[in-house]
């Protein structure tokens, strides 16, 4: 939710939006360019209903290709023109954007799907309708393509080409109108939305009639000068949560994806309740198709603005789930084209609204039914389950002046810190044993938690109002109440609790590490460290922004010389999509080894020494290393942001 942009925090949201670890399209760089724009104002892109308004763009779902297929050739006509594009509701006002048709045809968004067999020429028309400077398109060329292809039609003229598709993969096409642009030369405001999937099929293979394309966009207005992202709409498929698609599936149908992301800042794509396979990764104009033994399982990849991924999953369990961005400020609720009632405390509680009104931005909601000639179980039969407690209690004046809330970990007579900490105490727990979590709630507000990259049922994961068990929907754990979890965890690896409110909870300290171990196992926490990266709130944050294990200084980390260890990476910040992690020793990054992405094994092939140099590490993404200390002295583990500079470290001294 947005509520905390109007409340007294409201300042530390907008450094957190403002500065380096939240790559806004805004760049300082562009103040002139804003400055000189101010004039026009961005309510020149709003529609006053019934006021000379254009036509209303149609919500393209990318299930229909376009153009027509004569002779092995694809006849292509597309034309530019402005509409009325309503991301939400009806009940609001529209935004004014550029947007492509097939010609004669309705607007679309995203733009008319290109889809095609290898080999396939294309013979293509675009015309631009749009009063002003000429259009820039790219995409319109063979794949594998250069980037900075690109073309110029001025108003009123068509641009005529005729092309072989290139090579099977997932792209797209876009333009932009030459005017704003951020500081990667992509548009953010009434051109941001001049896009369309381009998708090459493989020759001789039947295509999957129930594959997805998803295409993620992002309108900003930053003509009035100010770094915040209060004039944002994130949609996929041109809508924004609530108004997204429904997706329903059957348990054990394969689902396969296409995201590609078309905006102008990086999302790091999460999946709850199951793993995915990433079966290819690229951009507008390549595509990396993995060999099999190259393919890897995640909860969380990040895509870059621009990128692209080709994904499969099986659904597994029944229930509802969701498919997001992980970045905070992607996934909050509000609306700034309509009126909206406020949101009470009442209001926020209440678990038949709650999912609906309670996030916003880029999601996708998921159905899980039971397979054909298969009713949903639910089991009531007692299990002997391995017994923990956890609260949550405030702690006052924890960010300077500021609360956190902390975790306390406990079984039976045993005890974490009873003060609670920030992050919470590790959980560790063995693969194949049933456990019971007790969440017991001392906060002054409502809470859930999300247990991140486990496999679970849907009623247990933590999105309250959503998640479901038969009609029973997931509940708010409300202050002074408790709730109790029952997770059976399949594999070993390393996983995240987090609080799954869309407030300034997870800023205030409710993470934790989340460690399943093979049967039998003992932890051994000598040998295996965590570097947990995270966010907190308070006044003086800046420039000290994120956190490491509950830290901002830089500390000392003791090894002993020819042990083997294993690094247990986890990044639960709010907004450091683009974060890497490196080991130096003497400014050399140090070979180490990749053994699990997101809790996952790696496959042998990828389990490989590597040099330890900017290993991406986004939000919601757990990364374990091997390490092994063969040679004394100092080691630097540092963590980088996108304009490559060290937000934090930490040295391993080897003795």
């Amino acid at each position: 939710m947005k509520i905390f942009f109007v409340t007294g925090c409201t300042s530390i949201l907008f450094l957190f939006t403002a500065f380096i670890f939240f790559n806004h399209s805004t760049d300082l760089s562009e103040t002139n360019l804003t400055k000189d724009a101010i004039s026009c104002g961005a309510k020149a892109s709003f529609a006053n209903k019934g006021v000379d308004e254009p036509e209303e763009i149609s919500i393209n779902d990318n299930r229909k290709s376009a153009g027509e297929m004569r002779d092995g050739i694809l006849y292509l006509k597309l034309e530019t023109r402005t509409g009325s594009w309503y991301p939400e509701t009806h009940d609001g006002a529209p935004l004014h954007v550029y947007a492509f048709a097939e010609a004669g045809k309705p607007l679309q968004l995203p733009g008319p799907m290109i889809r095609v067999t290898e080999g396939t020429v294309i013979n293509a028309e675009i015309k631009n309708t749009i009063p002003g400077l000429p259009l820039v398109l790219r995409g319109f060329y063979s794949r594998p393509g250069n980037p900075a292809d690109s073309v110029s039609i001025p108003f009123g003229e068509t641009y005529k080409v005729q092309f072989k598709c290139g090579k099977a993969g997932t792209y797209f096409y876009w333009g932009s109108d030459g005017t704003f642009k951020n500081a990667k030369g992509l548009p953010y405001f009434t051109d941001s939305q001049l896009y369309g999937a381009f998708i090459v099929d493989e020759p001789n293979t039947k295509v999957d009639s129930s594959e997805r394309i998803f295409m993620m966009g992002i309108w900003n207005d930053t003509l009035n000068g100010h770094l915040t992202n209060d004039l944002e709409e994130l949609v996929i498929n041109g809508l924004t949560w609530p108004y997204t698609e429904r997706l329903i599936y059957q348990k054990g149908q394969p689902v396969h994806w296409r995201v590609i992301n078309a905006s102008n800042q990086q999302h790091p794509m999460h999946l709850h309740g199951f793993y995915y396979t990433i079966n290819s990764c690229g951009n507008a104009d390549t595509d990396h198709v993995f060999k099999n033994e190259d393919r890897y399982l995640a909860v969380t990849n990040l895509l870059h603005a621009h990128e692209t991924m080709s994904i499969t999953w099986t659904p597994e369990r029944e229930g509802n789930w969701l498919f997001h961005c992980h970045t905070l400020v992607h996934i909050l609720a509000g609306s700034f084209l309509r009126k909206e009632p406020e949101m009470t405390e009442e209001h926020m509680d209440d678990i038949n609204t709650h999912a609906r009104d309670a996030m916003g931005g880029l999601l996708m909601g998921i159905t899980v039914l039971p397979s054909k000639n298969e009713t949903e179980n639910i089991s009531d039969k007692k299990i002997n389950e391995r017994q923990l407690t956890l609260i949550i209690q405030p702690k006052k004046n924890y960010y300077d002046t500021l609360m956190g809330f902390g975790f306390v970990l406990k079984e039976g007579n045993n005890s974490s810190d009873p003060k609670g900490s920030i992050p919470g105490p590790p959980i560790i727990i063995e693969r194949g044993k049933p456990v019971a979590i007790k969440i017991i709630n001392h906060l002054p507000e409502a809470t859930t938690i999300h247990w991140h990259g486990m496999e679970l049922e849907s009623y247990f994961d933590g999105v309250t109002g959503w998640g479901n068990r038969g009609k029973e929907l997931a509940p708010l754990i409300m202050p002074g109440d408790s709730f109790v979890v029952h997770i059976t965890p399949p594999r070993a690896g390393t996983f995240i609790y987090h609080t799954h409110m869309h407030n300034m909870q997870l800023m205030e300290g409710m993470y934790g590490p989340f460690i399943v171990t093979e049967p039998g196992e003992k932890y051994d926490p000598a040998t295996n460290k965590i570097f947990l990266v995270s966010q907190g709130a308070g006044f003086d944050i800046y420039p000290r922004l994120l956190f490491l294990n509950g830290k901002t200084n830089v500390d000392t980390m003791l090894l002993k010389h020819g042990i083997s260890y294993r690094l247990r990476m986890i990044n639960i910040s709010g907004l450091g999509p683009d974060l890497t992690v490196s080991l130096f020793q003497n400014g050399i990054p140090v070979n180490w080894r990749p053994l699990a992405n997101d809790g996952a094994d790696l496959s042998p092939s990828l389990q490989i020494m590597k040099p330890a140099l900017d290993q991406t590490l986004s939000i919601g993404q757990t990364k374990d290393f091997e390490f092994n200390s063969s040679k004394p002295g100092n080691y630097l583990f540092a963590i980088r942001d996108f304009e490559d500079s060290t937000v934090l470290s930490k040295v391993l001294k080897v003795e």
